[in-house]
C-alpha cells in the first residue's frame, strides 16, 4: 500500500469521524434544564382590557382619524412581518434602512412639531428649569396640544401588547415623547395652577405602571420605569412648596402606592425580549446552512440565558426586595453540542445587554413609588421632625431590605438605589412643604 492510498484512508476515516461526530451533535435530545427553560420562557402574554398599542403606536402623528387607525395598523403590521421573514444576511435583507421607512402614517398625517426636553425622566430641578424660560415653554407647548391630549389618554388602558411579530428591525414606538408632558405639568404649577399638574402627574404615573408592569416589551417595560421615576421627582418638587394641607386631586387616588412584587416581574417582558431574540439566526435557505445551525437548539439555548427573571428565585428577591442577580454563565465553544450548531453556539454566546441591569430599574421605580406614597403618609401626619414622621411610620412603608431615611439637612427623603456602586446610589427627593417661604 502506497502513500497516497494512506492518505485517502485516512481522510475516509477522518470524515467518517467528523460524520458521525456531528449526527451525534444534531441528534443528541436536548438537556432537561433547557428544556424546562424553553417551557418557561415559550408562552403568549395574556392581559385584560383595552390595549394601549395602537394610541402609542401612533402617538407622534397628529390628526389621525379614529377610522384610519385599523388600516395603518394593518399595513404597518404586513410591512413588518415582511422584514420578518427576510432572513439576516440574505440578498433582500437590507438592515441599512431607517426604520421609519416602515411607518405607513408617514406622509399622510403631520408629525408632532419637534421641542427641546426641558425636563427628563432622570434628573430632578425640573421646576428650576421652566421657571428660566416660563413664556418660551408655554410657546413651545402650543404646538404640543394635541399629542398631550393623547398621553393624558393612555391612562385609561389597561395594558400594552404588540400585535406584530416580534423582529429587531422593526421600529418602535416614540416612547420619548411621553416625556413632553413632564414639562406642561411643571409649567401649569410655575403658573399657579397646581391642582391641574397633580393631576397630569397622576395620570402620567398611572400610565407609567401600566407600562412597567404589564407589557410584553422590554423597552416599553423600561420606559414605565424611568417614567415613573420621572413622575415621582416631580410630584415631590411641587408637594415641597404645597402646605401640607392642601388636597391632591381625585385622579391621585391609589396611584401612588407601593407596588406588589409581581408589578415589578420583568419575566413577560423578558419573554417578548426571547421571542425577538430566538427570530434572528442565518438564511435556513442558504447551501450548507443545515451543518452550522440549529434553531430549535439556539432557541432553547437563548431560553435558558433569559430565564432568570421568570425563576421562582427572582419572585423570591422581589418578594424581599433584594437585588436580583441572575446571570448565566459562559460556555465553551468547544463542546459537543457545538459541532452541528456552530452558529448557534457562536450566537448564543455573544455578550448581549445587561439584562440585570434592567431589572433593577424596575426594582429602583418600585423604591421610588414607595418614597412617594412616604410622602403622602408624612403628609396626612405631620410630625414636629422629619425624623419622628419616618419613625411614626408604618414598618412596611419604610422598608427592611432599603429602609427609608431622612438626609443630615433633614429635608431630603431618601432610599438606596440597586445598580449604582459608589455614585448617585440615593434616589432622593425634598420632604413635603420643605420649600415653602
Amino acid at each position: 500500500m502506497n502513500g497516497l492510498q494512506w492518505i485517502v484512508r485516512g481522510a475516509l476515516l477522518l470524515l467518517g469521524a467528523v460524520t458521525l461526530l456531528w449526527a451525534v451533535s444534531r441528534w443528541m435530545p436536548l438537556p432537561v434544564a433547557q428544556q424546562q427553560a424553553l417551557a418557561l420562557m415559550d408562552q403568549p402574554a395574556h392581559f385584560d382590557g383595552d390595549n394601549a398599542f395602537d394610541a402609542l403606536w401612533l402617538l407622534d402623528f397628529d390628526d389621525v382619524p379614529d377610522a384610519a387607525r385599523s388600516g395603518l395598523i394593518a399595513e404597518d403590521g404586513r410591512r413588518i412581518a415582511e422584514i420578518a421573514n427576510t432572513p439576516l444576511g440574505s440578498a433582500e435583507d437590507d438592515s441599512t434602512v431607517m426604520a421609519p421607512v416602515l411607518r405607513s402614517a408617514l406622509g399622510r398625517y403631520p408629525q408632532v412639531a419637534s421641542m427641546d426636553v426641558v425636563c427628563n425622566w432622570s434628573e430632578g430641578d425640573c421646576l428650576e428649569r421652566v421657571r428660566q424660560a416660563p413664556a418660551a415653554l408655554e410657546t413651545a407647548l402650543q404646538s404640543q396640544q394635541a399629542l398631550l391630549a393623547r398621553i393624558a389618554a393612555l391612562s385609561a388602558y389597561d395594558h400594552y401588547q404588540s400585535p406584530f411579530v416580534a423582529d429587531g428591525r422593526a421600529p418602535l414606538p416614540a416612547l420619548g415623547l411621553l416625556q413632553r408632558s413632564t414639562t406642561a405639568h411643571a409649567l401649569a404649577h410655575v403658573q399657579g395652577n397646581s391642582a391641574s399638574a397633580l393631576a397630569g402627574i397622576c395620570n402620567d404615573t398611572r400610565t407609567a405602571r401600566m407600562l412597567m408592569s404589564r407589557s410584553d416589551a422590554l423597552v416599553t417595560t423600561v420606559f414605565g420605569a424611568a417614567m415613573v421615576r420621572g413622575n415621582v421627582l416631580l410630584l415631590a418638587e411641587i408637594l415641597a412648596e404645597l402646605p401640607v394641607d392642601q388636597p391632591l386631586p381625585t385622579a391621585c387616588e391609589g396611584v401612588f402606592t407601593t407596588p406588589a412584587p409581581e408589578q415589578l416581574s420583568m419575566c413577560t417582558a423578558m419573554r417578548g425580549e426571547f421571542r425577538m431574540v430566538s427570530r434572528a439566526g442565518p438564511d435556513a435557505g442558504q447551501p450548507m446552512s443545515f451543518l452550522l445551525w440549529d434553531a430549535h437548539k439556539t432557541k432553547a439555548w437563548s431560553a435558558q440565558r433569559l430565564q432568570g427573571a421568570c425563576l421562582a428565585e427572582s419572585e423570591r428577591a422581589l418578594a424581599n426586595d433584594q437585588a436580583l442577580a441572575w446571570q448565566v454563565s459562559p460556555q465553551p465553544l468547544l463542546r459537543l453540542e457545538c459541532v452541528a450548531n456552530a452558529m448557534g453556539c457562536v450566537i448564543s454566546e455573544i455578550a448581549g445587554p445587561s439584562y440585570v441591569g434592567y431589572t433593577w430599574r424596575l426594582q429602583n421605580a418600585g423604591a421610588s413609588l414607595r418614597v412617594a406614597e412616604a410622602l403622602l403618609w408624612l403628609r396626612a401626619h405631620p410630625q414636629s421632625s422629619a425624623d419622628e414622621g419616618l419613625a411614626a411610620m408604618p414598618p412596611a412603608l419604610r422598608g427592611q431590605a432599603r429602609p427609608l431615611r431622612v438626609d443630615a439637612q433633614g429635608r431630603q427623603l431618601q432610599v438606596a438605589l440597586y445598580g449604582k456602586p459608589g455614585t448617585d446610589d440615593w434616589f432622593s427627593v425634598p420632604l413635603p412643604a420643605s420649600r415653602l417661604p
